[in-house]
């Protein structure tokens, strides 16, 4: 257990933060997004952003493809763009979206495109408060303004969550440019093709993996589950595993920044699962994953640009019957547990039969062989060596026995 939790955090301490690949002076770079706008996101394309400036870069073109996103990820990705020495372009491809978080991160970059089938906008905050979608609009209207572009448009993202396709956003001036490539998008913009990813480095890529809402929870429940059915059924491979997962979901969401209530549903429903080594047929198990999912809601509703997918629900579902059948799992395991004899219990010595091998007299003690051991017993009937006897209870160490005649 200690050498998975070990290995686990040395991924996020150990491993730089930035993917090393050799480029020229002048090279254009790129950075992919897709999926929602977390912190790890937030380390992947601030180390990118310096590494273009460190070698001169021509500029950076993030490929963008989410539905949005934490609201402090996204203040500090629009903070590195506009502090970035280089031109920092956004990009969504074909058939992508920049909705929410995602369409405020293209209205703050330099220079930005939308290929066929992709949209734009959706940025009203959830839930719904209108002091929030006042400061995120006038938010998206000031960097609209800086950028050039359409102002209005950026407003009504917010305040009537209004999207717009490829063309209709080249149309009203959010976008300069539509390229069916990046390739083309790349020179549409006057910058050098081909152009050199930059990808995640090891820690980078574990760090936007468990600070993704649903895989952090995913990682809480799957490791509680495991080391559920560890402590139950030692096998210490499951404890070690679980308990490693359990650690990294934890993390995840603690550098999400989630709630201290959304946190504790979270925690007392793992305790709940608990509960199941002692008594339930995984009812406590379903009830404690549930728990765990009203926390799991409670971060999606903290944050005003992140909103829960189709795949949430179905995540859910799955933990649930998940959940539920381990509980179950581990009550067939008491079961067969309490029907195996326990070690050391003189009781269920209790009815056999036996031989006596040194006699025995009333108020002195004798030798029964029961089974294949040997006893010290006692007997209210004087009892021959030879004789048969049957076992009527145990006192301390000693067996009382009585003759059985035939």
């Amino acid at each position: 257990m200690t050498r998975t939790l070990s290995f686990a955090l040395l991924l996020l301490i150990a491993i730089p933060s930035a993917a090393c690949i050799t480029a020229r002076d002048g090279t254009t770079l790129v950075a992919r997004v897709d999926g929602t706008i977390t912190r790890g996101v937030t380390e992947y394309i601030s180390g990118a952003i310096e590494f273009a400036e460190e070698i001169g870069a021509a500029g950076l073109v993030i490929v963008l493809n989410t539905d949005g996103g934490f609201l402090d990820a996204t203040e500090e990705i629009i903070l590195a763009m506009r502090k970035s020495l280089v031109p920092v372009a956004v990009y969504v491809p074909p058939g992508g979206r920049a909705f929410s978080a995602g369409a405020l991160i293209l209205l703050a970059s330099d220079a930005a495109g939308m290929g066929p089938g992709s949209a734009i906008g959706a940025a009203e905050p959830r839930p719904y408060d209108p002091k929030v979608s006042s400061a995120v609009a006038s938010w998206a209207r000031s960097l609209a303004e800086s950028a050039g572009r359409n102002a209005t448009a950026a407003e009504a993202f917010v305040l009537e969550n209004l999207a717009l396709s490829a063309e209709e956003a080249l149309r009203f001036q959010v976008v300069e440019h539509t390229a069916e490539t990046l390739e083309e998008f790349i020179e549409a913009i006057g910058w050098p093709v081909p152009a050199q990813e930059v990808r995640p480095s090891g820690r980078t890529a574990l760090m936007i993996l468990i600070t993704e809402p649903l895989n952090a929870w995913a990682l809480v429940i799957i490791g509680g589950l495991l080391l559920l059915a560890g402590l139950s059924h030692p096998t210490y491979i499951m404890e070690g595993v679980g308990a490693g997962l359990l650690v990294l979901g934890l993390f995840g969401l603690g550098l999400m920044g989630v709630g201290l209530a959304a946190t504790g549903l979270i925690l007392a429903g793992i305790a709940t699962m608990f509960f199941e080594l002692k008594t339930g047929h995984g009812i406590l198990a379903m009830a404690g994953t549930l728990m765990a999912a009203i926390g799991l809601m409670l971060v999606y509703r903290a944050s005003p640009l992140l909103s829960p997918g189709v795949g949430v629900g179905a995540t859910v579902a799955a933990a649930l019957i998940g959940s539920g059948i381990a509980g179950f799992y581990l009550y067939k395991i008491r079961q067969t547990l309490k029907l195996k004899p326990k070690w050391g219990d003189l009781k269920q010595i209790v009815g056999k039969t036996g031989v006596v091998r040194k006699a025995i007299k009333p108020g002195s003690e004798g030798v029964v062989l029961v089974g294949s051991e040997l006893w010290t017993a006692v007997s209210e009937e004087e009892l021959g060596e030879g004789e048969r006897v049957k076992v009527v209870s145990v006192e301390g160490f000693k067996l009382v026995v009585r003759g059985v005649r035939k």
